[in-house]
């Protein structure tokens, strides 16, 4: 694992830029709307590097034979492509918490707290059986060890999000 800490730093980095907006002061001067195709275009910018990145980490931390790497590697990007639809899913709640965190009613944090609670849900059942397709392709440990990894990056992700992003007024 000792190359997640350089990784974490270009995390930080690339979860701050998606974020620079979101700050618990107002800015000086109003902002220009943004465009939606821009902002979507610099999201899978950083998904995509992200994505490079943690593929690195994954590979310098588990040492795959040449056939558990022609197995995993393609199951990989399977479940990478699996996982972006819930990814979108996050960053409309993100955004819908963003767009009314100093506003909310209590029927409407309810509402919003049920529906972050149905993501991670989802979240989880999506790790679960994607730990049996790792697990069928490469021994547990290794499929263990690849969503430990996972776990770890998304921690870290989780905390850098969680920090920017201002409280309920």
């Amino acid at each position: 694992m000792k190359y997640i800490q350089p990784f974490l730093l270009l995390l930080t980095l690339a979860a701050s830029l998606p974020l620079n907006g979101v700050a618990q002061t107002p800015p000086a001067a109003p902002a220009a709307a943004l465009d939606p195709g821009t902002v979507r275009s610099a999201l899978d910018l950083v998904r995509s590097d992200i994505k490079n990145e943690k593929a690195v980490v994954i590979a310098q931390n588990i040492s795959f034979t040449a056939d558990e790497a022609a197995e995993f590697w393609p199951l990989y990007n399977e479940y990478n492509a699996a996982l972006g639809p819930l990814l979108d899913a996050r960053l409309g709640l993100l955004k819908q918490y963003v767009d009314r965190h100093d506003q909310l009613s209590d029927e409407q944090a309810t509402a919003l707290a049920g529906k972050i609670f149905d993501w991670e849900g989802k979240r989880l059942e999506l790790k679960r059986a994607w730990f049996k397709k790792f697990a069928a392709v490469v021994p547990a440990k290794k499929a263990a060890q690849f969503f430990q990894i996972e776990n770890q990056i998304n921690a870290a992700l989780d905390l850098l999000l969680m920090d920017a992003l201002p409280l309920i007024k």
